[in-house]
């Protein structure tokens, strides 16, 4: 099953004391697979700053969520509750040591569209910089809705 979505991101960064600053955007993407196992994309725009790149999270399980960046930043994070993952965030110019610690995710997807959060911290070269979250809620683009867009 692959389907075009709707998709709205809502991220939210906190560093230091500092209250948290959330961006909310909402684009079209699509979104793969069946029975738990799925797949849901999207390209990011200038409003992120990091426009042009590739933004897929595969959802393995509802314990197991990896994001993968590709474009002109590229880098894995695996999301496991309770799981400190560390892997490359190659920034084109140089990588940086990027470690995401999950401290909560839910997963609550189907073939319908549906809603994934992940709740986790950020080091880089092994210093804490920030918590962040992610909030994804996919819905399914109408056919009606997809024709008359086009």
């Amino acid at each position: 099953m692959t389907q075009e979505v709707l998709i709205t991101v809502r991220g939210s960064q906190a560093t230091g004391g500092d209250a948290p600053q959330t961006i909310e955007l909402m684009t079209r993407g699509t979104m793969t697979g069946r029975n738990g196992k799925y797949a849901v994309s999207y390209v990011e725009t200038e409003l992120t700053g990091t426009s042009g790149v590739t933004n897929t999270f595969l959802i393995l399980n509802p314990r197991r969520v990896v994001l993968t960046r590709e474009g002109p930043v590229k880098s894995r994070m695996v999301f496991v509750q309770g799981v400190k993952d560390e892997s490359l965030y190659d920034l084109g110019f140089g990588s940086l040591l990027l470690g995401v610690y999950t401290r909560q995710i839910d997963v609550a997807l189907e073939e319908t569209g549906g809603r994934l959060f992940i709740d986790y911290t950020v080091e880089i070269e092994q210093t804490q910089t920030s918590h962040n979250t992610y909030e994804i809620l996919v819905e399914p683009v109408s056919q009606e809705a997809s024709h008359a867009t086009n």
